[in-house]
C-alpha cells in the first residue's frame, strides 16, 4: 500500500505491508499483556503518556501537517496545521483529565447490602478505524476513539486509513516513544496498515479484542456492525448523515440570498468532505426557494473544482450523481469528475417536494463531496412533514425569523428525536471538543444514539462496562 497525492493522482512515499492473519492474531494475543496493567495503573501514569504524546506531536507539528496535506490535499493552513492539529492535542489532554478525575465512572454504593458498582475497562483491546477526512483528529492512532479508549483504560489496536498511511506512521512513532517513556506495555498501543477483510473480521472475533470504534461509510459500517453483532461485541460506529437544514417561510422570504451564501460555504468547506456537511436544504415557499437556488448556483459555478481525498471518494460521488439523474433529478450545475488528480465540480440539484418524496431514499442519502440538494416545499407544514420522515442524523439546523416562532418550536420538537445535535441558524459544519458536545444520533448516523463520539468523558463510556462488587472486600 502506498499513499496517493489527490491533487495529481500520483503514488508517493513508503510502501506499507498488508498484515497477515497471523500478524493480527499476535497483536490480539499480546493485548492481554496490557489489559491488567492499564486497568490497575495509577491514572496519573496513563495521563502522563497522553500528555507526553501531545507534546511530541506539537514538537513535530510542521512535518506532520505537511504530510497530512500531501496525502489528503486538505488545506495546510489553518485546517491541518492549526485547527485540526490543536483539536487532536486537546482531545489527548481531555482524556488525561478523565484519567486523573474518574468521577465519571458512575460509582454507586449500598453499604447496607454490601454493593458497589462502577464502570470498568472492557478487558480487551479496542480496534480503532478512522476515516479519510480527518487524518489527525479522527485517526485511529491519535483521534477521538483512540483517546476515549485510552481514557477508559483499554489497549488500542489501530488500523491506518489507506488515504494517509505516511501521516499515521509518523503519529505512531510518537505514540510508541511516549508509551515507552511512560513505561506502558508495548501492547497498550499497536497499529497495522492494511489487511484482507476476512482477516479483519477474524481480528474482531479474537478474545483479545473487546470492541470496535469506527468512523466511515455506511456500507462499511453496516458490514462491521453485522460482524460485531454476531460476536456479541460492542461497536461504536459513525456512518452516514445529510444533516438537513430547515428554512421557515419568514426567514426564507426575508433573507434568501444570505441563507444561500451560508449554506454553500458550508457545503463546499473541506471539499464537502465533512460528516456534518448540510447536504440538504429544505426551503418553505417556492418563490424564496428559487431565489436561494439562483444564488447557490451562482456561487457553485464560480467555485473551483474540489480536490477529493481519493479516487474512491470521487467514484462514489459520481455514482451518487448518477443515481440522482436516474431518479429524474438533473444537476443545475456541476455533476462531473475532472482532473488533474481526484477533482469534482461543485454540484447543485434542485427538486420539488413532490420529487423529493418520490425519490426520498436518493435525495436524502449522504453524498461525500461538493454536492448539495435544495428541496422547495410549499409551506411550513411540509417542512414538519419532512422532519418527521427523517432517518437519524448527526446534526440538523432550523433557520427562522420571529414570525416563524410556531414552526420553529414544532421543528425542534420533532428534530430532537432525529438528531444528536440541533442548531439554531448556524450551519452544522464543525464539532467542538467539549464535554457538552454530542456527536452522535440515531441510525444510520451512528449505531447507538445513547452515546457521543466527541466530548469526554461521555465518549469514554462507549468503551466501558458496568461491574457490581457484591459483598466483595476491598
Amino acid at each position: 500500500m502506498r499513499a496517493m497525492r489527490p491533487a495529481t493522482g500520483e503514488a508517493f512515499g513508503a510502501e506499507f505491508p498488508r498484515a497477515t492473519r497471523a500478524d493480527l492474531e499476535a497483536m490480539a494475543d499480546t493485548a492481554f499483556d496490557a489489559v491488567d496493567f492499564l486497568a490497575d495503573a495509577p491514572g496519573e501514569r496513563i495521563a502522563g503518556f497522553l500528555e507526553d504524546y501531545a507534546r511530541r506531536l506539537e514538537g513535530d507539528r510542521a512535518e506532520i501537517a505537511r504530510l497530512a496535506h500531501e496525502e489528503t490535499a486538505l488545506p495546510l493552513v489553518p485546517r491541518l496545521s492549526e485547527v485540526e492539529f490543536n483539536r487532536t492535542c486537546l482531545q489527548m489532554r481531555e482524556a488525561a483529565r478523565c484519567l486523573r478525575d474518574e468521577s465519571w465512572r458512575e460509582v454507586a454504593h449500598d453499604a447496607q447490602a454490601g454493593l458497589r458498582s462502577t464502570l470498568v475497562p472492557l478487558g480487551g483491546a479496542v480496534v480503532c478505524i478512522g476515516p479519510s477526512n480527518f487524518p489527525l483528529a479522527f485517526n485511529g492512532i491519535s483521534g477521538g476513539d483512540f483517546c476515549a479508549a485510552i481514557a477508559a483504560r483499554n489497549p488500542v489496536i489501530a488500523k491506518a486509513h489507506p488515504g494517509h498511511p505516511n501521516t499515521t506512521a509518523r503519529l505512531f512513532t510518537h505514540a510508541c516513544a511516549a508509551r515507552d517513556q511512560a513505561g506502558l506495555p508495548a501492547a497498550a498501543v499497536q497499529c497495522f496498515f492494511d489487511c484482507a477483510p476476512e482477516d479483519g473480521e477474524a481480528l474482531l472475533a479474537h478474545a483479545g479484542v473487546a470492541a470496535l470504534g469506527f468512523t466511515g461509510s455506511r456500507a462499511a459500517g453496516m458490514r462491521l456492525k453485522a460482524a460485531c453483532d454476531a460476536l456479541g461485541k460492542p461497536a461504536s460506529l459513525e456512518m452516514s448523515s445529510v444533516n438537513p437544514v430547515f428554512v421557515a417561510s419568514g426567514a426564507a422570504a426575508a433573507r434568501a440570498e444570505a441563507i444561500a451564501d451560508a449554506w454553500v460555504a458550508s457545503v463546499l468547506m473541506g471539499a464537502g468532505q465533512f460528516c456534518t456537511k448540510p447536504g440538504v436544504l429544505l426551503v418553505s415557499g417556492e418563490q424564496a426557494a428559487r431565489r436561494i437556488a439562483a444564488r447557490a448556483e451562482e456561487l457553485m459555478r464560480a467555485a473551483a473544482p474540489a480536490i477529493l481525498l481519493s479516487e474512491s471518494v470521487r467514484s462514489h460521488l459520481a455514482a451518487a450523481v448518477a443515481e440522482l439523474r436516474d431518479a429524474g433529478v438533473e444537476p443545475v450545475c456541476g455533476g462531473s469528475a475532472c482532473g488533474p488528480g481526484f477533482r469534482f465540480e461543485p454540484t447543485l440539484c434542485v427538486v420539488s417536494a413532490v420529487q423529493a418524496r418520490a425519490v426520498r431514499s436518493v435525495v436524502l442519502r449522504e453524498a461525500f463531496g461538493p454536492l448539495g440538494v435544495i428541496v422547495a416545499v410549499e409551506g411550513d407544514g411540509q417542512l414538519v412533514d419532512f422532519a418527521r420522515a427523517l432517518d437519524g442524523q448527526l446534526a440538523s439546523t432550523v433557520v427562522s425569523d420571529d414570525a416563524d416562532a410556531a414552526v420553529r418550536a414544532t421543528l425542534f420538537g420533532v428534530l430532537r428525536f432525529k438528531a444528536g445535535r440541533l442548531l439554531d441558524e448556524a450551519m452544522p459544519t464543525g464539532v467542538a471538543v467539549h464535554p457538552a458536545m454530542v456527536h452522535g444520533g440515531p441510525m444510520p448516523a451512528t449505531n447507538d444514539a445513547r452515546f457521543t463520539a466527541v466530548g469526554l468523558p461521555g465518549a469514554a463510556k462507549r468503551f466501558s462496562k458496568a461491574l457490581c462488587l457484591d459483598r466483595v472486600r476491598a
